[in-house]
């Protein structure tokens, strides 16, 4: 979902970029095998302390957060596919 996402709103200036909090030996590595398995094309940044994810108030994954052009966070945690598409609305000013 987040993949077609990315690719409809890309002339908007939007960016789906992906942070990987993983706990395994690799996160590196088990980020590109999701990316290959689920043919994502985003930016995947790797967060493997878990420091930022914790700093935002996130306790699970996935957990979606959308940043406005000036680098604030706007939204933490709209997860199911109707909040992330209104999210992305309003933060498009499409309301």
């Amino acid at each position: 979902m987040l993949e077609q996402l990315r690719l409809r709103t890309a002339r908007f200036g939007l960016d789906v970029i992906m942070i990987n909090v993983w706990e395994n030996t690799d996160p590196r590595e088990e980020a590109a095998n999701f990316a290959a398995v689920w043919d994502i094309g985003a930016t995947v940044l790797l967060d493997g302390t878990g420091e930022y994810a914790a700093r935002l108030g996130i306790t699970g994954v996935p957990t979606n957060v959308l940043v406005d052009e000036h680098g604030l966070v706007r939204a933490v945690g709209d997860t199911t596919p109707a909040e992330l598409h209104a999210a992305v609305r309003e933060l498009l000013g499409e309301d």
